[in-house]
């Protein structure tokens, strides 16, 4: 009895002298996921790509068997790139966060990656698209113009109407609407030397508008239009000089 107890005592010993030399491999095995997420960068409706870019310091989970546990999270690299390591072999389920592009409210979705790992196996996921969104004034190209206005003399009448001079349009109201938009962006005023300035725009349609008193009589004021097409990130865009008139 005493013969048995100290082999027990033995194997016990000799058992755990192996498991402290034995590396520790994370989940316990040592197959691994790995990717590359990148970020595609729309306008506010979703209808036009602005940029890529690297997907980094984005947060991916990972879940085991169908369990609605998360078992782990790593963050992105600045390439993009993620990976989880030493798992055992398996089902997975790898997920992050991206906008939900069907949504008004600019709600999140999870983008769900199932995944049948294998011993001593590593899977590479590729690219991964995660799709974010930016309003029409978080880029880097501009707008520009300047504003002149045409007095007449009191004494003329129209349609036989005489300019009495042409000055600079101060403090002169400017009106920015992006893509389909259906009011205006952004309200400026021209500045002392009547020029005028919209800047951060993304790439888009625009349309830049302003009033001016309809000489005819038949209106009080009519509106000058303008249309822009952005293509660009920097890309700056003159509008040149823009006339109103004024009784």
């Amino acid at each position: 009895m005493k013969f048995k107890t100290l082999f027990i005592s033995i194997l016990s010993i000799f058992a755990l002298l192996i498991l402290g030399c034995t590396k520790e491999e994370g989940y316990g095995g040592n197959s691994h996921i790995k990717g590359t997420l990148i970020e595609h960068v729309y306008n506010d409706n979703y209808s036009q790509i602005i940029y890529e870019k690297k997907g980094s310091e984005e947060d991916i989970y990972i879940t085991f068997e169908n369990n609605d546990i998360v078992n782990d999270k790593v963050t992105s690299g600045y390439d993009g790139d993620f990976k989880f390591e030493y798992l055992f072999p398996g089902n997975y389920q790898i997920y992050y966060y991206s906008d939900d592009t069907s949504s008004a409210y600019s709600d999140n979705i999870q983008v769900i990656i199932d995944i049948k790992l294998g011993k001593n196996e590593t899977v590479d996921l590729g690219e991964l698209i995660r799709i974010n969104s930016i309003a029409y004034n978080e880029g880097s190209a501009k707008i520009k113009g300047r504003v002149f206005l045409i007095n007449y003399l009191n004494s003329s009448t129209y349609p036989n109407l005489i300019v009495k001079d042409t000055s600079l349009a101060l403090d002169q109201e400017i009106y920015l609407i992006f893509g389909n938009h259906a009011s205006y962006d952004d309200r400026i005023r021209t500045n002392y030397d009547g020029s005028f300035f919209f800047g951060n725009l993304i790439k888009g349609n625009y349309k830049v508008f302003l009033y001016s008193e309809d000489i005819s009589g038949k209106t009080e004021d009519i509106v000058i239009m303008r249309d822009i097409l952005i293509t660009s990130e920097f890309e700056e865009i003159d509008l040149g000089d823009i006339y109103i008139e004024q009784l």
